[in-house]
């Protein structure tokens, strides 16, 4: 079977440099962070917090608690 991966330059695998990183556009990097803090600013409104309900049923007691 052939080896499919692309071929990296003797020079790069020997040499101290670090290998060259893919850049991101910073269009990319921008609408993330926007997705991101609209995200967190939606969670914190909304809290997931419900206000407590009061018991509207009687209860009844065992006979020695009257």
């Amino acid at each position: 079977m052939p080896n499919l991966a692309r071929p990296v330059p003797a020079r790069q695998i020997l040499s101290r440099e670090p290998a060259q990183r893919m850049r991101v556009p910073r269009g990319r990097v921008v609408a993330g962070v926007l997705v991101l803090l609209a995200l967190v600013a939606l969670a914190w409104m909304d809290g997931g917090e419900e206000p407590l309900h009061p018991i509207a049923q009687e209860i009844e007691l065992p006979g020695a608690a009257r």
